[in-house]
């Protein structure tokens, strides 16, 4: 009988009064679950990973090399809390809030002494905004990159979306959940997908650089992860597709638990649907390779939220470990682990080095022009058009919510986070935190002063 073991401590947030607590990381027959405790509340449990072995050489891997907190170069910012849709899982609870929309002036003085940061405009819906050109021609001019997210109603139009590129918008992320308008039906309030769709064709004719963000819904739409992937292959414009499990935040806090899943259990499903051609077992020397680059150049990027590449090969893919050697360079990868911690200097040159002996070997050559630009996109910004037209990087995230809150992987959150109610910090989860926490702004700065201390 297997027993149980601690893999990590840290801490968390209770559920129900979201006060900070201590939390425990526990293999408990080959599965991983956060555990803690509430004084007032008691006991909570979530499911991590269903791979105790892969989750816990990621962890260490992570930790050993993340030893601090990065700066910040990447912030959502909250633009309004309008929407025109009204989806029965909203993440944002849009519409719910009485939040005053986030004004130029705010991000004009927000901006300023920043220059190559992603500013991410999300709302609950961002082209609610009347002025939504002139923000994007705003960031353009202060020398930043200009992310729309959006559910893409107002860019079906092609002369709206041909307004917001000619201000200076640099790349979209559609919110798209698959090809059955039940789906959209369902999350989504309404029958959405010749909407979508045009939007994907306007995209293409503008050559914008597009993510495509799927919400996967336990019991809903996970058989669309690879009709959403079989897609993405046909449309060169579409540089990222990240599949992003449904979390208990917002109106989504209406659905059962059982409902949300964490990115290790979307892996399973990629992995089922491509008959095993995309794996775990890549996946995991892939993730490696992307901590290893992310300390590199100190960047910020949550541990939960894996990744892996593959690239466009006439009307099918192949996947990285295809193109690169990903097993030859796993020892590569741990030998600048141990340099990275005595000598960031000597880590950093010794992983470019490493890496650019693989690239110029023979079977990489040809590849080289389509794999560098992945590499740089870490020092400059992951721009999307940064990235190469044949290649597509996957995603597996998540967006922590009181449950999967984790404060040793929050403190490098992948991206801050810009509004009225709270104003900047640089912790995305936090936000996460405060906007499903106590009603009165008040309490809710005592939380976050509580919840971002050391």
């Amino acid at each position: 009988m297997q027993e149980n073991k601690l893999l990590r401590q840290t801490e968390s947030v209770c559920p129900k009064c979201l006060k900070r607590i201590k939390a425990r990381i526990m293999d408990i027959a080959g599965k991983v679950y956060m555990h803690k405790d509430c004084p007032q509340h008691g006991q909570f449990q979530i499911l991590l990973s269903q791979h105790s072995g892969y989750y816990h050489k990621l962890d260490e891997f992570y930790f050993s090399l993340i030893t601090e907190s990065f700066p910040q170069r990447d912030y959502i910012v909250h633009l309004t809390n309008r929407c025109n849709l009204s989806c029965p899982i909203c993440l944002a609870d849009s519409g719910m809030r009485n939040a005053q929309d986030y004004s130029a002036e705010e991000l004009k003085m927000f901006l300023r002494g920043k220059r190559n940061f992603k500013i991410d405009l999300m709302g609950a819906e961002p082209t609610m905004r009347g002025d939504l050109a002139e923000i994007i021609s705003l960031i353009k001019k202060s020398g930043n990159v200009a992310a729309l997210h959006t559910n893409g109603i107002r860019i079906a139009e092609l002369s709206y979306l041909q307004q917001l590129k000619d201000s200076g918008l640099n790349e979209v992320h559609l919110q798209f959940d698959g090809f059955d308008d039940r789906i959209y039906q369902e999350i989504r309030g309404q029958r959405l997908l010749e909407i979508k769709l045009k939007a994907i064709e306007n995209l293409g004719k503008v050559g914008m650089p597009t993510d495509l963000k799927v919400t996967i819904v336990r019991g809903i739409n996970e058989d669309q992860m690879v009709k959403v992937l079989e897609f993405g292959i046909k449309h060169d414009f579409i540089k990222e597709i990240f599949f992003l499990g449904c979390r208990y935040l917002g109106r989504a806090r209406g659905l059962p638990m059982e409902r949300c899943l964490m990115p290790d259990e979307l892996v399973d499903l990629l992995e089922t649907q491509t008959l095993g051609k995309i794996s775990r077992e890549n996946i995991f020397m892939f993730q490696k390779l992307y901590f290893s680059l992310l300390a590199a150049f100190s960047i910020k990027k949550c541990f939960y939220n894996q990744h892996f590449l593959i690239s466009r090969d006439r009307e099918d893919y192949i996947t990285v470990d295809k193109i690169f050697d990903l097993r030859i360079i796993q020892n590569k990868l741990d030998r600048f682990n141990k340099l990275y911690l005595k000598n960031k200097k000597i880590g950093f040159f010794y992983l470019l080095f490493s890496l650019f002996t693989q690239f110029i070997s023979f079977k990489n050559l040809a590849n080289l022009k389509d794999l560098l630009p992945l590499v740089f996109s870490f020092a400059r910004g992951f721009k999307l058009s940064r990235l190469s037209r044949k290649n597509i990087l996957l995603g597996f995230i998540t967006a922590c919510d009181s449950y999967s809150f984790d404060y040793a992987v929050a403190r490098n959150c992948g991206k801050g986070a810009v509004s009225v109610d709270f104003g900047s910090q640089d912790i995305g989860a936090v936000d996460n935190i405060l906007r499903n926490g106590p009603s009165e702004l008040s309490e809710k700065s005592k939380f976050y002063e509580n919840l971002s201390s050391n």
